[in-house]
């Protein structure tokens, strides 16, 4: 019997700097950390995969309420940075 549910996983470079978790709390994740104080390269790095992500499919969005993902914690911008 397998704990991990059919349909989900999780793929990064090399780095570990760059995630993206597929079918976990929404149908996709994207992260993008590193070690310091660097958010520039952080942001830019996110933002470029975002951009080639939507590039071949669109994420869901609202004109009034942003980004749609399925926890309200993440309406809006999608973006949490902590």
């Amino acid at each position: 019997e397998r704990e991990w549910p059919e349909a989900r996983g999780i793929f990064h470079n090399d780095a570990k700097t760059f995630l993206v978790w597929v079918n976990e709390e929404d149908a996709l994740r994207i992260i993008s950390m590193q070690k310091g104080s660097n958010i520039y390269e952080v942001f830019e790095r996110l933002s470029r995969a975002a951009g080639k992500i939507e590039a071949e499919t669109k994420f869901a969005s609202d004109d009034h309420l942003g980004y749609i993902t399925s926890c309200p914690t993440n309406l809006g911008t999608g973006l949490r940075a902590s």
